[in-house]
């Protein structure tokens, strides 16, 4: 894993034997070089969103000797997935989550057709992330999380199922799979949120404007995070 940063490694685990992968914003692709080297995954699409980025992925594909089994391609999201790529798992990381969801519900049936598996790494806005695979019936089936550079990110990895068990607003907050393992970085950082919210309902309470149903939702929260650590 000489490549890989601690927040690309835990993603590198998520992603499941002899798949066929696409590396969304792939970033030199690192992650798409590692799953073929150590052959995780088969093939792999290493998309970039900017002409600079491509080229230096393209770089070092071919630096590895990989050019034959990455491909790297200039699009926007998932507009690199062509359905005769039989792509079945999707990698998207390093983004915010508000962005991560509008990639994914610009995504056409036919870029999504073949794909299985989600494997995502929002740097903020992780609920809305699990809203949207909640509302588009991806089950959420592992995550994890880690700290990093004096960042905490988390990876959720999801399923296409029939239809997803819907979240209550503790899981989406904190995430299902999470609040079970209930490991040191992620009570940490819940802790550290705690002490946040319940400064801002504070400060809150004493505006000239006092925003009540801002409140209400962070007070919900509060309780939320109580109960769970």
């Amino acid at each position: 894993m000489t490549l890989l940063s601690k927040r690309l490694q835990a993603v590198y685990q998520m992603v499941d034997k002899d798949t066929r992968v696409a590396d969304i914003g792939s970033d030199h692709a690192y992650l798409p070089v590692e799953l073929i080297t150590e052959q995780v995954a088969n093939f792999a699409i290493a998309g970039e969103v900017a002409p600079g980025p491509m080229s230096r992925s393209k770089e070092d594909v071919e630096k590895f000797g990989l050019s034959e089994k990455i491909s790297v391609r200039l699009g926007d999201g998932l507009a690199v997935i062509d359905p005769n790529d039989k792509i079945d798992t999707v990698v998207i990381a390093g983004m915010g989550g508000i962005l991560i969801q509008k990639i994914l519900s610009q995504a056409t049936p036919e870029q999504l057709s073949h794909v299985e598996t989600l494997v995502l790494q929002p740097n903020i806005g992780e609920p809305l992330v699990r809203h949207w695979l909640v509302d588009n019936d991806f089950e959420i089936i592992d995550e994890d999380i880690v700290a990093e550079d004096h960042h905490v990110y988390e990876i959720i990895k999801a399923q296409k199922v029939s239809q997803a068990k819907p979240l209550n607003a503790a899981q989406f907050l904190m995430g299902p799979i999470l609040m079970q393992k209930k490991t040191p970085t992620f009570l940490a950082k819940w802790q550290h949120k705690l002490n946040s919210f319940q400064k801002a309902v504070e400060n809150m309470k004493h505006a000239k404007k006092i925003d009540q149903n801002k409140i209400d939702l962070m007070n919900q929260d509060i309780k939320n995070i109580k109960e769970t650590i």
